[in-house]
């Protein structure tokens, strides 16, 4: 009896004290959660005070509270750190801990991430705008014959925008390139260190670091959605590189082999351009000018028109306190035609800064924006270390971007005047796929060399064989000519938001915005093709966003997806192949009739 009793209050202590393990746990991650909003309040505050000609984050790496917000949330890694997971019995509370686990990010490093790490994003980003370019032939082809230097955005970009030129085109791309090799080679690979520094620091996987959640997972998910999309794929590309052997001829263009990068970047900046290789078959005056379709709206007029559309799924209107602290107008007195909006997320805040300029394709970017914006409201409710959200925000605002471009949202709006014919939609469709299906497999290389550089299975010396081992795998491009196994020939874009994973980002907005597109669709009971679809005014699709947003990262990626897609295998092309299969189909008569080659030989460039 007495063995008994000592048992049972052995039993007792220990339970006693794992219940006050959990509760010194689930304390620290509440009180972990309200220190994480009062930073965010403070740098909100900040930000949006700050000059208003810079995008926001430029201005976050300026702010004055940075440094002492950094201490705190490393203080919040290293105490989380300290709990034992195995001891914690409550899941809610496991998760968390690991999740605060990394709240430090990449201010672990102390004192290095602002002396070395933000210096070399900063650099990473100026590779672009550096005008340190000489202009081709002297400045021969230039207005007035300008031998001014060049950047390439929006210097550069412009010309590859406009250009027929091979010559001038290769110009452009590897003069860019042997001009930033070095610092492009320092800057990056000191990123790619400083996330493998922190992440043995924290103590977490560099890959979960670096894309906020299980990367081996996602990365196979990629994989599966390439290889459905690979014959589409294979297709265009035959397409493509056809009507660029018919322009450049043979001795530019192999007929079986990849395309040379620099005439594929020439094909996707071009493909809404007159003069596109798509003019012989789908000219570009069958299409209206989308511009005079928002020509009667001023910039404010165009995010009221982008909150509209949220309102008619059930959203609330945008509060007035939103308006008038959250929105950023742009600066009047020096209007910039190269403006781009931006937004910075604090959830539960988010700032939007517009652009005077008023476009079209603004317009567009505004409906993605609205996105995280009411994304942010819908999983604030929720701790802060929820909030990431998966990043599913950039696939809602793919799916909402579909339905307010669909020729039926137009009309619909009145934006547009008459109804497209089948000819000028068809037109449009097909200038979509050479930017949607092209894109695709340039964001997963890019994906993929990252995650290859971050465990460690390439390093800087052999990347770049890598890399156009790659791109020749799964784009069928090649560099347009031989290059140094020293070299780093990653495109601009690359570098663009680099700490943001943002090739992956857009990599899972396309492929999932499409999937959301096809259910919400379905939910809205919209008859016609699916690329004409417009679920404006569903309240059923409304219902199912709010439910997956609400959600945040609070479960498991595939059940906070399972919301919208309830028979959720992970990420697919099938949705965005549907939508595209009258261009599909137009595709495989042509390359029958030209009998061509359906993917590519090996490529003739080295690399040494």
């Amino acid at each position: 009896m007495g063995l008994l009793i000592l048992v049972l209050i052995v039993g007792i202590g220990y339970a006693t004290a794992a219940a006050n393990i959990d509760l010194e746990a689930k304390t620290f991650v509440n009180q972990s959660s309200d220190r994480y909003y009062r930073f965010y309040n403070e740098i909100a505050a900040e930000t949006y005070s700050a000059n208003n000609e810079e995008d926001f984050d430029a201005l976050f790496s300026k702010l004055n509270n940075v440094k002492r917000i950094a201490e705190e949330l490393v203080s919040i890694s290293r105490q989380a750190a300290t709990f034992d997971l195995d001891k914690i019995r409550s899941p809610q509370t496991k998760v968390a801990l690991q999740e605060l686990r990394s709240a430090g990010d990449l201010f672990v490093l102390g004192d290095d991430y602002f002396s070395s790490v933000q210096m070399n994003l900063a650099a990473l980003q100026t590779l672009s705008t550096d005008k340190d370019i000489e202009p081709y032939l002297g400045g021969a082809n230039m207005p007035n014959e300008d031998d001014s230097p060049l950047a390439y955005f929006p210097d550069i970009q412009k010309i590859v925008q406009s250009s027929r030129d091979a010559d001038e085109l290769k110009y452009y791309w590897e003069a860019w390139r042997d001009k930033n090799q070095l610092w492009a080679s320092v800057n990056f690979y000191t990123i790619v260190q400083s996330y493998q520094r922190a992440a043995q620091i924290l103590e977490v996987p560099v890959h979960k670091l670096w894309y906020r959640y299980d990367s081996q997972e996602m990365l196979q998910q990629m994989e599966q959605a390439m290889t459905e999309l690979r014959p589409a794929y294979q297709q265009l590309h035959a397409f493509v590189r056809q009507e660029l052997h018919k322009k450049y001829g043979s001795d530019v263009v192999n007929l079986n082999g990849p395309i040379p990068d620099h005439l594929f970047q020439q094909v996707l900046e071009q493909a809404w351009a007159s003069g596109s290789i798509l003019e012989n078959y789908y000219p570009r005056a069958q299409l209206p000018e989308f511009d005079e379709f928002v020509s009667h709206l001023t910039a404010k007029a165009m995010v009221n028109e982008s909150e509209s559309f949220y309102t008619s799924l059930g959203f609330e209107p945008l509060s007035a306190e939103f308006h008038k602290n959250q929105l950023k107008e742009p600066n009047q007195d020096s209007p910039n035609d190269d403006c781009r909006p931006s937004i910075f997320d604090l959830t539960p805040h988010v700032y939007l800064m517009y652009c005077e300029k008023v476009s079209f394709r603004k317009l567009m970017q505004y409906h993605s924006h609205m996105a995280r914006v009411y994304y942010a409201q819908q999983k604030s409710h929720l701790p802060s270390y929820y909030f990431k959200a998966y990043n599913l925000e950039f696939a809602v605002g793919e799916a909402v971007v579909l339905s307010a471009s669909s020729p039926a949202h137009l009309t619909g709006r009145r934006l547009a005047k008459e109804v497209l014919s089948e000819t000028a939609l068809m037109s449009r469709l097909f200038r979509m796929a050479i930017h949607t299906i092209l894109s695709i497999p340039l964001y997963y290389v890019h994906t993929k060399v990252m995650h290859d550089l971050l465990n460690d299975t390439v390093d800087m010396d052999t990347v770049n064989k890598h890399y156009w081992r790659l791109m020749e795998q799964h784009a069928g491009i090649e560099a347009p000519s031989d290059r140094s196994e020293g070299a780093i020939d990653f495109p601009y874009k690359f570098y663009v938001n680099i700490d943001q994973s943002f090739q992956t980002q857009k990599f899972i907005s396309e492929v999932l915005g499409y999937q959301f597109y096809r259910e919400f669709c379905k939910k809205s009971f919209s008859s016609g093709p699916l690329h004409n679809c417009d679920f404006f005014g569903s309240l059923v699709v409304g219902n199912d966003l709010k439910s997956m947003m609400s959600l945040g990262s609070s479960k498991p990626w595939k059940q906070v997806v399972g919301k919208i897609l309830p028979n959720n295998t992970g990420l697919s092309s099938l949705a965005l192949l549907e939508y595209y299969q009258p261009v599909l189909d137009w595709l495989g008569k042509y390359n029958k009739n030209a009998n061509s080659k359906i993917g590519w030989t090996a490529s003739k460039r080295k690399i040494v």
